[in-house]
């Protein structure tokens, strides 16, 4: 289908018809000619032209109150990540987006005064608008779920071609680059998107060593694509051939260097597992090439061997991301954890239930490698990147926060789950004395499983939602929060006795949420606790709110420690929504470095995060006295929550009155 560049003929003239009568009609009897006004922008945003004649009226369109109460009403609520999503999805949604996104060029340029949201935070909102969707500017860019309609991509295509003339693709380098650096500095185990965001750098960016961001750029560039000379130089094919006649000082230099682009990204590429099988039979080599410290090379030397039937089976090209993982599991020294190396043992024997083998296909459907190895090879990456799991976009935070705790303090444990679940398609746990198979339950919350995951939450993830929505379900009806019963069940021994929630399931309203406050804080504020720090994450909820505070659900994160930084108390935690820096509020914005986090760590200020959450477990013994806390601060936190997310609950004092 060839895009038409031009506007129809009589669209203009209507336009101005349908948009005169919106502004002259009552708004009781505005919504005939809004429709039109509608279908009349649907044909203009489908051309390049039409784009440009809905930015030279968009202060028209502004003042007639198109956006008004809409979604995209007020500027500074929008968020970048999220238009991406929203353009592709059709309809009005698109047209709407679309009209937001000329608004903010004539903001950006002068052209429309918005007092709220100055010229500067819409240039800031389109450049970061761009950098987030590298998928919609470049038709290289493969990989993400692209609209299926023609009409739709025209109008997005159009859009884009535009921002692109408004923000020149050159100017958005640096922040390309900071995006580029703090996804990895998470460590994600899949890092499909980074590297495809990195790989459009390469093909559609001039880069200049000599300038500064396109130095940066060119460093995650030449990770991936050039982590040695050599590598730069040749294809898989050749690099192959090169290693086979390389020598030992070559070997050596090509593994010192990859290990090193790896071990500073995060990042491994087909290089590095063409390297690891050349070298497989040599510990020496290995060692480097892994960039291993003394724990990790101590474990290699007591289990080369098995080592090396794991770099046989389960490192090839296709699963080269688990390189990082293996350097950070023997790095852990988890191979002298029996269960861990029996359970990677007994995987690597497996044969897999058909239904499971096909599901692992689904999460790489372009890779060659029995799904039996794929999934031994993403476990190397579990067990060495506890904090990298995500959900993708699937409402299973409680599965994705369970599979670090278990990868972090109970590695065994989680191997043979996934022993039971591969090889069964099925997967057994106890609530309360009573089995639950997840055979015989129907979908948890998670319908339509997305399939950009890590292979063992493919296999894991579907028995683990449904288990736990059933222990929820016969957890549901004691009048107290079911999370109280269903987290110990669920995660195990390392959940506190003791819990907490502000949240009253039966009236649907917050309840002495002061006594709630001033437990979490003697529970775990240094200063209020005496100084002590978690030994296990903590399951805590939290109210999930858009980026104006807004309620939009529950979610579920991990609390990993609390720590002082630069002055400040934090709370460290395991957000496993996919990205760490997902805005909480205007000024509640969790970081994922340069306020000691580790990778995989996201943080906040702790009264910040103390706003958020609805339940926590704590251990008993710490609850000495809450009235050590300072009731200053528990009226912050309390003023941030009512602000919030409280605007939609009826708030209950001890007392039993209305606040």
């Amino acid at each position: 289908m060839v895009k038409n560049r031009s506007i129809p003929e009589n669209i203009e003239q209507k336009f101005y018809e349908h948009l005169e009568n919106l502004i002259t009609t009552p708004p009781v009897l505005a919504e005939p000619h809004l429709k039109k006004l509608l279908s009349t922008l649907d044909i203009l945003t489908d051309s390049d032209a039409g784009i440009r004649f809905l930015y030279d009226n968009i202060v028209r369109l502004t003042e007639a109150g198109l956006l008004a109460d809409t979604m995209w009403e007020k500027p500074a609520r929008l968020v970048p990540a999220l238009v991406g999503g929203t353009l592709k999805a059709g309809g009005q949604n698109t047209i709407y987006e679309i009209i937001s996104e000329l608004r903010m060029a004539a903001i950006a340029r002068g052209k429309l005064e918005n007092n709220s949201f100055r010229a500067g935070k819409a240039r800031t909102f389109l450049e970061e608008t761009m950098v987030n969707n590298l998928d919609l500017m470049f038709p290289s860019f493969t990989g993400q779920v692209q609209p299926a309609d023609d009409n739709i991509r025209h109008k997005i295509s159009s859009l884009f071609s535009f921002l692109t003339e408004i923000i020149p693709v050159e100017s958005i380098k640096g922040r390309l680059s900071t995006e580029i650096e703090l996804i990895c500095l998470q460590r994600p185990i899949v890092t499909d998107r980074v590297l495809q965001i990195i790989r459009t750098v390469k093909e559609e960016f001039d880069l200049n060593p000599e300038k500064e961001e396109d130095k940066r750029l060119l460093e995650f560039v030449d990770a991936v694509f050039a982590p040695s000379r050599k590598a730069g130089e040749l294809d898989a094919d050749g690099y192959r051939d090169y290693l086979k006649q390389a020598s030992d000082n070559e070997l050596e230099n090509e593994c010192r260097r990859l290990s090193s682009a790896m071990h500073e990204t995060g990042l491994a590429t087909g290089y590095h597992a063409l390297l690891l099988q050349r070298v497989a039979e040599e510990n020496g080599l290995i060692k480097k090439a892994l960039g291993l410290g003394d724990a990790g090379k101590a474990e290699l030397d007591k289990h080369r061997q098995f080592v090396k039937d794991l770099i046989r089976h389960a490192i090839h090209a296709d699963t080269a991301r688990s390189c990082y993982g293996l350097a950070n599991l023997l790095d852990r020294s988890l191979l002298s954890h029996q269960p861990v190396k029996s359970g990677l043992e007994r995987l690597l024997a497996l044969d897999l239930h058909p239904d499971v083998g096909e599901s692992i296909r689904k999460s790489r459907p372009a890779s060659l490698v029995e799904p039996a190895y794929i999934l031994a090879a993403e476990c190397l990456g579990i067990l060495g990147q506890p904090l990298g799991i995500g959900q993708g976009w699937n409402p299973t935070c409680q599965a994705a926060r369970g599979i670090s705790l278990w990868s972090s303090h109970a590695p065994g444990k989680l191997l043979r789950m996934i022993e039971s679940a591969a090889k069964g398609n099925r997967l057994r746990m106890r609530f309360e004395g009573q089995e639950i198979s997840s055979d015989t339950l129907l979908p948890g919350l998670a319908k339509n499983l997305d399939y950009n995951l890590d292979a063992v939450s493919v296999v894991l993830v579907p028995h683990l939602d449904k288990i736990y929505n059933e222990m929820m379900r016969r957890a549901s009806n004691r009048g107290e929060d079911p999370h109280k019963w269903v987290n110990p069940a669920m995660y195990g021994h390392w959940i506190p006795t003791g819990f907490i929630s502000a949240y009253d399931y039966l009236s649907n309203s917050i309840k002495d949420y002061e006594t709630f406050i001033r437990t979490f804080y003697a529970t775990h504020h240094p200063d209020c606790n005496g100084g002590h720090n978690l030994a296990y994450p903590n399951p805590v909820g939290i109210f999930l709110t858009s980026s104006a505070g807004k309620l939009i659900g529950f979610h579920a994160v991990s609390v990993l420690r609390v720590r002082k930084v630069k002055g400040q108390t934090r709370v460290f935690m395991l957000n496993p929504n996919n990205e760490g820096r997902q805005r909480w509020q205007d000024d509640i914005k969790p970081t994922v470095a340069g306020n000691g986090e580790q990778p995989g760590e996201s943080s906040l200020p702790f009264h910040q995060f103390a706003s958020r959450i609805y339940a926590f477990h704590y251990n008993p013994e710490d609850l000495e006295d809450t009235g050590r806390v300072d009731s200053e601060e528990i009226r912050k936190v309390e003023d941030i929550a009512k602000g919030s997310w409280g605007e939609s609950y009826t708030w209950i004092e001890a007392a039993g009155y209305p606040v």
